[in-house]
Order: structure tokens, then sequence, then C-alpha cells
């Protein structure tokens, strides 16, 4: 009797919420919103930041990127939207309509099932779409929960990327890199097509150039338990695959200031990490002109698959632009957008996890990762990460990355990942969703085979 009227109590409070969010939905305008942010902001599109008003953008940006625009390396162009830049209303309504109540953590910061406290074998929508971010001490890992979930839409996906090594003087080298991920969670596959391995994602990073490297590949499986990453790399030179720690995914990839737990703002395992909620703010988005103005457009192929048809003008650095007297490697073609976001904090429980406190700026909106602040184990301000999403339209809206930019403070060393049509290195970056027949390519045994 008293699960009955549990039951009932909860269903009557996931009516109530969602009737309310409905309403309040309504009443959302999208533009009115943004205006309202370039009021509060005091900034208008078109305006152009720079070392001689560098303190229009105090707060709005991390700190280490407001002494760029202090110095003069950096100089910011802002812009708008000229569409509504969200999720499409199916997934920001299907968690509201059945999550509500439906998952919970247990002792280990994992997801449950409420009812059985069982992991669920697969989710779709936010699991904790109702959060309480002034009482609930767990709402800054609910929020990263829900990020997760966002990125594991596109089903099994490939996503063409360069990283390219920007110094002090310019470009200095770059790599040609696949991504391939098949996601478990998140997909619109229903819990009957099977999750036997209990994952929550599989995926592949692959050096497809230069010459030296092409081939190296690093498989990683993710579990629903929280258990650590299961983490392969072949390693072409000796034609082997060596079994690694999860935490050196943490490592610089290839060298480079990036690393796979990088990757769109945040690829690490969420429940390896100690999370806090600090605050929401208005902060500034970085996009490509491209990109405030348009979708990156995807066509359904023959097979059932979607590629991205539409060949989006990337982010252009300082290095490429003749007479730019900004940083080599300085995001010059991209604008700032105002926008509201969630600030999150973690810190990593394994003590052999590269990095010490992380800082997140999470837009509120799409639950993108728009910048990761990295401190040190020793406690020392590191790396600024940011990430310049794009909005890609198929049967839904997601969000991929057109650019990451990583900076070292202490080197002054620069990483940047470009992503998006036809890059500067003619190479395809086409993105690529709902791939078929790609399961059983994630095996042990085929890692190194990626490539052929």
């Amino acid at each position: 009797m008293v699960r009955s009227y549990i039951k009932s109590g909860l269903l009557v409070i996931s009516i109530a919420f969602f009737l309310t969010f409905a309403a309040n939905a309504e009443k959302y305008n999208w533009k009115d919103d943004q205006n309202k942010m370039f009021e509060k902001t005091g900034l208008s599109p078109g305006e152009i930041i720079g070392k001689d008003n560098w303190k229009k953008v105090e707060g709005l940006v991390p700190d280490d990127m407001v002494n760029w625009v202090r110095d003069g390396k950096v100089i910011m162009e802002i812009g708008k939207f000229a569409y509504d830049a969200c999720n499409d209303a199916e997934w920001d309504e299907y968690g509201l309509k059945h999550n509500v109540g439906k998952y919970s953590l247990n002792e280990k910061e994992v997801i449950v099932e409420t009812a059985t406290g069982k992991y669920p074998k697969w989710v779709y929508g936010y699991p904790f779409p109702d959060i309480d971010f002034k009482n609930d001490p767990d709402s800054g890992i609910k929020v990263m929960y829900n990020r997760d979930l966002t990125r594991g839409r596109e089903g099994a996906m490939k996503s063409p990327f360069t990283v390219e090594w920007v110094g002090k003087n310019g470009f200095e080298r770059v790599l040609q890199i696949d991504y391939y991920r098949y996601n478990f969670w998140g997909t619109t596959k229903t819990k009957d097509d099977g999750n036997p391995k209990d994952m929550l994602f599989m995926e592949v990073t692959v050096v497809v150039a230069p010459y030296d490297v092409s081939g190296t590949a690093q498989l990683t499986y993710r579990k629903i338990d929280g258990s650590d990453d299961q983490l392969f790399v072949y390693i072409p030179a000796i034609r082997r695959t060596k079994r690694m720690s999860g935490a050196n995914r943490s490592d610089p990839f290839m060298g480079s200031d990036f690393t796979i737990d990088d990757g769109n703002g945040w690829m690490g395992n969420t429940s390896s990490m100690k999370w806090t909620y600090l605050t929401e703010k208005i902060g500034l988005m970085a996009v490509a002109k491209y990109s405030a103005q348009n979708y990156t457009n995807m066509t359904q192929q023959d097979d059932g698959h979607w590629k991205a048809s539409s060949d989006v003008e990337g982010i252009k650095t300082g290095w490429q632009v003749k007479g730019c007297g900004q940083a080599s490697w300085s995001p010059v073609t991209c604008v700032w957008i105002p926008r509201k976001f969630h600030i999150v904090t973690c810190v990593p429980e394994d003590p052999y996890y590269n990095m010490g406190k992380m800082e997140f700026w999470i837009d509120k909106k799409t639950l993108w990762g728009q910048y990761k602040l990295m401190w040190d184990i020793a406690g020392e301000y590191w790396k600024t990460g940011s990430f310049m999403p794009q909005f890609m339209k198929w049967d839904k809206i997601t969000q991929s990355s057109n650019m990451h930019h990583f900076y070292d403070v202490k080197t002054g060393h620069a990483t940047i990942l470009r992503g998006s049509g036809k890059n500067i290195f003619g190479r395809d970056l086409f993105y690529e969703y709902n791939l078929k027949d790609m399961q059983k390519k994630f095996s042990v045994s085929r890692v190194g085979t990626w490539t052929k």
C-alpha cells in the first residue's frame, strides 16, 4: 500500500512538473532571451573587443582568455545566433515525460534504476531532468550525466579531425585523425536491442597520417557500472596491442596539449570524479561565423546513415591570416555570443590521473561543454581549453565540434583540433552518424586493422 502511494505521488509530481515545463516552454522566445543577455552584458552584435576595451569581457570568459585580449593576443568580435541554437524539442522533453524519479545515484555515484537499484542497460533523454541546483549536493555530477547522454545521440558515428601544433612562431606540424564511437545510451534503439557486455560506449581513435605514426590506435570500453575504462593501444612499430590504464586517457595525445578525455569538452569517466556545482552565469560562446548563421545540414545516404552535406567554413587562426597582429594560435574568424552556463568543477579520485582540479562551463540550453580549465596535480593553473560547436541538423539536432583550442600557459604553446568541412590541409572532415554494421569492429583483435 505504501509503495502504491509513493508511485502515485511520483506520478502526480511528474505530471505537474511537465505541465509547468510545457507552460514555460510556450512563453520562451529565444530571440528575446538572446537580446536580454546582450542588455545584461552591455555588448552589441558586431562590437570589437581588444586591448583598449578588454574589461568588457571580464567574467564572461575564463580569466586566462581575458588576459589574451588585454595583451592584444586575441581580438573578439561579438556576434549573435540567427536561429535557436538548441537541442530538438523531442530530446529536451523526453526526460520530463519519462525519466523524472526513474534514475538515481548509488553509493559509487553511478546511475541506477530507482525502483530496482540495478544499472540500466539503456537510457534515453536526460536521466535527471529536474535537478534542484540549490539543494541537491549531487547537482554537479547530475548535470554532467545529462551532458554525457546528449553525446550519444549519433549512434555509431565517425568524426574525422586534425590535431595541429601551433607555437609562438606559428604552425609546426599536423596529424590526421579518424574518431569512431558506438553508443549504447542516448540512441533511439530500445532496451530489447540488447547490451550484453553492459557498455555505455566503445570508441576508437586512429592516426591516419603522417606516415611515421599512421596506424596508431586507441580503443576504449566504458561500462555502465562506473568501473575503470578498459583501454587498449595498438602500436604499429611493434605490431602489438597493449593494455593500458584508464588514467592514460589523461596523457598528452601523441605529445600534443590535448588528451583523449578532452574530446568535445569532456570525454572522461564521469563517475571517477568528485563533482561540485558552483553557479549559473552568463558568458560568451565562440562559434565559426558560418555556424552562427546556419545549421550544418546532413543528408541521409542510401544505406540509411547520415553524412554532413554542407561544406562548413571553419575558424582560421592567426598564423593563417596574412598580416594578422593576433597570436599565431588565436581563433580569428569566429564570433563570441552571450549564453547562459552552468559552472561545475571536479577533482579526480584516481591519484594517477594527470590533472588536478578541472572547471567546466556547460551551456545551459544544450549542455555543450564550452570551456575546460585545468590545474596540475600541484594546484598550479595549467591549460585553457575552449570548444567551438556547430549544430548538426538531420532527423535530430545535435552539436559537434568545429574546433577545439588548447593553450598551455606554462609553455605558451597551443594545440588546435579542426573538424568540419574541407579543412586547410585538404582533408574531408564530414561527420557521419548512424553508421551501419559497426559494432563488431570495436574489438581488441581488430584494433590494428582500422587503417587497412
